[in-house]
Parts: C-alpha cells; structure tokens; sequence
C-alpha cells in the first residue's frame, strides 16, 4: 500500500480537476484531457489540456527539535505544476480560473493510500524559480499553477 501513496494522490488531484473542467460550461473535451504529463510531454493542437506534472518530491520536516525522535510514516510534500495547453490564451486562462475555483473549495482531499487527508496549498513562488524549472523542461514560458500537497505517508506494508 505505501508505495502506491504519491500516485494515489496524483490521481485524486487529477479526479477532481477532470471533473470541473469537465463540469457546465465545459472548458475541455473530455476528461481524459487531464493528464499526468510535464509541459513537455503535452500535445499542442486544437484541444484544451491541463497538465498535472508532479515535479519535486520532499520530506516533510517537522519544526522542533524532538520531532525528530518520533518514528512512523515517511511523510512528504509533493509540489505540483498545474500547466493549461490550449489552442488560444482565453481558454487557457479561463481553464486557470477554474482550477484555482476548485482547489480553493477542496484544499482537504481524501486518500486513504496516503495516510487520509492531505492539505493542498497554492504557492507563490519568486518568478525566477519557475523559470528555472521551465527552463530545466527546455520549454518556454508559461503561465502555470504551482501547489504544494502535504502531507502524504508512505505507509508500511
């Protein structure tokens, strides 16, 4: 069960989104438009994506000293790139407000193969680390969500 933890959460995360953007006024196709891909890895054509790209994977540090003597689950952060691919800015920017709707009305989700509820927070990074990360992808610039999901345990067996 615990190694399956992260792509629980990645599925959960990709569940949700699917089903708002899928919701009235649709903003994508088909649910199946919701894909766990980096930039790279997306089709460019007609079609309106959004692609889930977990990119950093972290160990979750709790903040005093003696925490350090608790044992059990490995805890961690997984940092999340959400990245709209569409055939026109609007779109685009229409399927951002949309995922940011969602996810401000579900920042708890449910995942009992990552230890139960994990906390989905949307960061605000300085604009040079993106840039790093699309400039380490090869790709150019784009607009993009980017949110912290804590904490996720890897179980024992």
């Amino acid at each position: 069960m615990g190694e399956r933890a992260i792509a629980a959460v990645s599925s959960a995360l990709r569940e949700i989104l699917a089903s708002a953007l899928a919701a009235e006024p649709p903003l994508v196709e088909r649910e199946d438009y919701i894909v766990l891909a980096s930039p790279t890895e997306m089709p460019r054509d007609r079609h309106a994506r959004l692609g889930v790209f977990l990119y950093r994977v972290n160990q979750h540090v709790l903040s005093r000293p003696e925490a350090m003597e608790i044992r059990g689950p490995l805890g961690l952060v997984l940092s999340y790139m959400l990245v709209p691919i569409g055939p026109d800015a609007e779109l685009s920017q229409a399927i951002l407000g949309r995922v940011l709707r969602t996810l401000h009305q579900h920042t708890k989700l449910e995942v009992p193969e990552a230890g139960g509820k994990v906390e989905l927070r949307l960061l605000t990074h300085p604009l040079d680390e993106p840039l790093k990360l699309w400039t380490a992808l090869g790709t150019p610039y784009s607009c993009a969500l980017y949110y912290d999901v804590r904490i996720v345990q890897l179980l024992g067996s």
